[in-house]
């Protein structure tokens, strides 16, 4: 053993990789596109299919896959690793049969068990996990590859309800779902942050059971019914295809046992938190050829923040912010059905639908003198701390605002402990909505052992999506509400003077989004005699998919008078008055209030309403071959062709192509040259693009000794460019962004695999990256546009480590360490003197721009997690586990200025349950943010405005499931 260490410690010390451990790749991509919208004429195209490669391999030493007991399209010896995303890992027991057992827990501290025997009071090692990563069954910490998994156990155990709580718990990755409660979120692994969060691709792919999850507001599921979830770091494009470009998270559902079984769970927590769950599964024939599972889940909660509104209780018709903040109203149902006629023949499909309606989280919005230039604000209304600056006004540039445009350090707790407000703390309107994502996913796949050597396998994917946001919190004070110009003559005068102006409540919602996508995959297998294993195939998809933009703006809601009371029980779509009190107005005013929508969520007029395809066809291989019997050696490469073409409806105002819009004004304007239309904006209404990429990946291991090993890589990412809708017609497309990511890695178990240890260190090339800038064309409710800004870089290390000790007692600890900084002769527009929104003073920022070697926006350079766990059985039988974990993330810079952040954070949770003697009874209860902080937790910054919408951290929370097996 003290041989073991040397090697161990020397090793770790100059090779340090990321802890892979549980690897499974993710399934096949789906997309999705618009309902009843006929997108073959449109685009002149056939149904065309969007597949993920995922794919099966035979086991080692050319063996016939087992038979596939959990039906996830992947064998009970292979992982199903799809080039497009496939990712199990399985377990066989010790008799080899295909019973699923449930994730055993490697090196990871979301995944560790107890691994004491509570009945026959032994203390084994920590279980083995056997995967198939490389299509190959191997052990975990043979891969080279880095995983953190979370099983059911551990989503129920730990109360987790979404993608945040797996995010805390991972080193190296992040998620904040903004203000919307989704509808933005953002995943960043590594530090490669999305630059443009409101893109309708990620940096991170996401996969549920083999279907691609493109749009954000698909994201996040609610964990409901999950056998397992998987983040997969690093760039995974050579394996799971599209967009893989920083790495990938994976949903596995529950599937069809052997044996009947089944479950019922109620659960119940703090403020009506409800949680309802069935499940029923097992074979469907005598011959036990045909397997099915069914499962249904429900969970409601009314949230964890206080809603400081005095309306709060407003129970206006449709979805709503009733009561408190940050609550969801979720539905989630899932089939599955396996035949396995023989050990050669596999085919399964499956069903998931997730209907999900999430209040907005408890935010708050503060802005600056960009706001009041846009005449949405007074000047005394400031709420920013630096930078001063002066801008003209919009509507009339003789006159001219001076305020700050930036804000500088930790963002506060709330926008009242710097700026007045009406009410103190937390406001948000009871009419808002945060974001409603309704999705349906279905595989179907096919695996047949041609012999002992070959083996090909389909399979199919296909997705269908529809959401829909309020866009989050835009006023910054609603009980005052939002100035809007009605009188032009007034304000002309004196921009400042309160009788030229109606007050009402805004939202500003995007994107929403309809979306269905499609997928084919074939792939072939080949295991010869020797050292080589095979693999390859085709890929083929199509993604329709259509996002647009739509304003609010409703009465005011406050108690000022019983109008105004009454209007809090109206719904978010009510039609506003502001255009019955206008005297005169611009043309602006189109965008203030003539144009907002006027029917259910989704209808009426469409802002920048746009239509999307996307084709892709790719081949894909991988090789490996044994060099030595302790070094291998692994070739994966993908070749992708991408054809994207757009249809522009509507541009900004939610005008069509060619159609122009008059006000009615006197016939001698008071204003000379006041301007009584507006035209369309549209220059481009269709436009096409092709892409083409080639991403491998290699990698060389070497098993330096029994239960230790070091590996190196080297892989290459590419995110697809795309279009924008603009003015100006050469910002209308943006081009790819690509990386090239080098590991180095260790994985050791010590002791018996009492003691697991498992590290990496990287290093991220980032070109061509996609940011964010103001237009050239600017306009009052234009987007900021996509664009290649320039480069960045991320040098790393992440390790994670577990521990098991005496007496039912184990230890995780985990952490990384990321420096992500963005390149020299990166500009950030938004910052320019001249023309950008925040116009950088030169002393506060620089004057051009400049953000090279500041560190990323939205990335934490320093994360950890530490977890004590503890398992027994106590008197009668009954089993026992807990756990005390606490999780830290370092600041995150709002902007690539990184004059404001986000501060860091500290989260503690407790856990513990119990187990009947006949293990048929579960009751898990859990504490989340035990100490109850008050924290801001993520901001969106919208620099046309100087506006920043923060989303404050989940309070407090507990609740507790009871579970019966039957």
């Amino acid at each position: 053993m003290s041989t073991q260490w040397v090697t161990a410690a020397s090793l770790s010390a100059g090779l340090l990789l990321g802890l892979g451990l549980t690897v499974a790749i993710a399934p096949p991509a789906v997309h999705a596109q618009e309902e009843d919208f006929d997108f073959d004429a449109l685009f002149g195209s056939d149904s065309d299919s969007d597949s993920d490669d995922s794919v099966q391999v035979p086991a080692e030493d050319a063996q016939a896959p087992e038979t596939d007991a959990n039906n996830d399209g992947i064998s009970d010896d292979e992982t199903g690793l799809s080039a497009e995303g496939d990712d199990d890992a399985i377990e066989t027991d010790d008799a080899g049969t295909n019973e699923p057992e449930e994730l055993p827990v490697v090196a990871v501290p979301q995944s560790l068990k107890s691994v004491a025997d509570p009945e026959a009071g032994q203390q084994d090692a920590i279980e083995e996990i056997v995967v198939t990563a490389r299509k190959r069954a191997e052990s975990i910490q043979e891969v080279p590859l880095s995983v953190t998994p979370f099983t059911a156990d551990d989503l129920e155990q730990r109360g987790f309800t979404g993608l945040d709580d797996i995010a805390a718990a991972t080193p190296g990755f992040t998620f904040e779902p903004f203000a919307t409660g989704g509808a933005h979120g953002n995943a960043v692994i590594r530090g490669l942050a999305q630059q443009f969060t409101t893109s309708r691709i990620q940096n991170v792919s996401f996969f549920l059971d083999g279907v691609y999850l493109q749009r954000q507001s698909m994201l996040d599921l609610g964990l409901i019914d999950m056998e397992r979830v998987e983040v997969v770091k690093g760039p995974q494009n050579a394996l799971y295809g599209r967009n893989a470009f920083a790495g990938a998270v994976n949903y596995i559902t529950l599937r069809p046992g052997i044996e009947p079984e089944g479950y019922v769970s109620l659960g119940l927590g703090d403020n009506q938190r409800r949680e309802y769950r069935a499940s029923i599964s097992g074979p469907m024939n005598a011959g036990k050829t045909v397997f099915g599972k069914i499962t249904a889940g429900l969970t409601s909660y009314d949230g964890h923040t206080e809603n400081n509104h005095p309306f709060a209780n407003a129970d206006s018709p449709g979805p709503n912010q009733l009561g408190n903040l940050g609550g969801w109203d979720n539905e989630s149902y899932s089939a599955s059905l396996a035949y396995e006629p023989s050990e050669r023949l596999l085919v399964r499909g499956s069903y998931y639908r997730s209907d999900a309606v999430r209040e907005a989280s408890a935010s708050y919005s503060i802005s600056g003198v960009n706001a009041a230039r846009f005449g949405l604000r007074f000047d005394d209304q400031n709420d920013l701390n630096c930078n001063e600056t002066t801008v003209p006004n919009v509507g009339n540039p003789s006159q001219s605002h001076t305020g700050f445009s930036l804000w500088c350090g930790p963002l506060p707790d709330y926008a009242s402990d710097v700026a007045e407000r009406r009410v103190d703390g937390i406001v948000i309107d009871p009419r808002a909505v945060g974001t409603i994502a309704k999705t349906d996913a279905l595989t179907f796949s096919v695996l047949y052992d041609i012999n002992d050597a070959w083996a090909v396998n389909y399979l199919y994917g296909y997705a269908d999506h529809n959401s829909f946001t309020d866009g989050g919190a835009s006023d910054e004070d609603p009980l005052a509400g939002r100035g809007f110009n009605v009188d032009a003559t007034q304000t002309a005068v004196d921009s400042q003077n309160e009788a030229g102006y109606e007050f009402a409540n805004t939202s500003s919602s995007r994107p929403n989004s309809i979306l269905e996508s499609f997928s084919h995959e074939l792939r072939f297998d080949w295991v010869p005699a020797g050292p080589l294993r095979m693999s390859g195939g085709l890929y083929h998809s199509v993604t329709e998919d259509q996002e647009w933009t739509a304003l609010f703006i409703m009465d005011l809601c406050n108690g000022d008078n019983e109008t105004n009371i009454r209007n809090c029980h109206r719904p978010l779509s009510a039609p506003n008055t502001l255009a019955e009190r206008t005297v005169l107005t611009a043309g602006v005013a189109y965008d203030q209030y003539v144009r907002q929508h006027g029917g259910d969520f989704g209808g009426g007029v469409r802002g920048e309403w746009s239509a999307f395809r996307d084709e892709i066809n790719a081949v894909f291989m991988s090789g490996s071959y044994d060099f030595t019997d302790t070094i291998e050696g692994t070739l994966e490469a993908r070749y992708s062709i991408e054809d994207k073409s757009i249809v522009r409806f509507t541009d900004s105002f939610g005008l069509r192509e060619g159609e122009t819009v008059t006000y009615s004004q006197p016939e001698d304007p008071v204003i000379p040259g006041l301007a009584d239309s507006v035209t369309s904006a549209i220059v481009v209404p269709r436009d096409e693009e092709q892409y083409s990429y080639f991403t491998p990946r290699g990698i060389v291991k070497w098993d330096y000794m029994d239960r230790g090993m070091v590996y190196a890589s080297a892989a290459k990412g590419v995110k697809t460019g795309g279009f924008n809708n603009a003015d100006d017609p050469s910002e209308l497309t943006y081009d790819e962004a690509s990386n090239w990511t080098y590991e180095i890695g260790t994985k050791n178990q010590f002791f018996g695999r009492l003691l697991t240890f498992n590290s990496a260190l990287y290093f991220v090339d980032w070109t061509d990256l996609q940011g964010g800038v103001p237009p050239s064309i600017a306009g009052l409710s234009t987007s900021d546009i996509i664009t290649n800004i320039g480069g960045a870089s991320s040098l790393g290390f992440e390790f994670e480590s577990n521990l098991y000790l005496p007496f039912g007692f184990s230890l995780d600890l985990g952490g990384t360490f990321n420096d992500a900084k963005y390149d020299d002769g990166v500009i950030y527009s938004a910052g320019d003197q001249e023309d950008g929104a925040i116009k950088c003073d030169g002393v506060t920022c620089p004057a051009d721009g400049s953000v090279g070697g500041n560190q990323l926006a939205r990335t934490s350079k320093v994360q950890w997690s530490a977890g004590l766990n503890w398992g027994s059985r106590m008197f009668g039988g009954w089993g026992m586990n807990a756990r005390l974990d606490t999780n830290y993330q370092s600041r995150q810079f709002l902007t690539p200025l990184n004059k404001g952040w986000v501060p860091d954070r500290q989260i503690t949770n407790l856990s513990f349950g119990f187990t009947s003697p006949d293990k048929r009874w579960q009751l898990n209860s859990w504490v989340k943010n035990l100490t109850d902080e008050d924290y801001a937790g993520n901001s969106f910054v919208i620099g046309v405005f100087n506006q920043y919408l923060v989303g404050k951290g989940a309070r407090r929370t507990f609740g507790s499931t009871l579970k019966y097996l039957f």
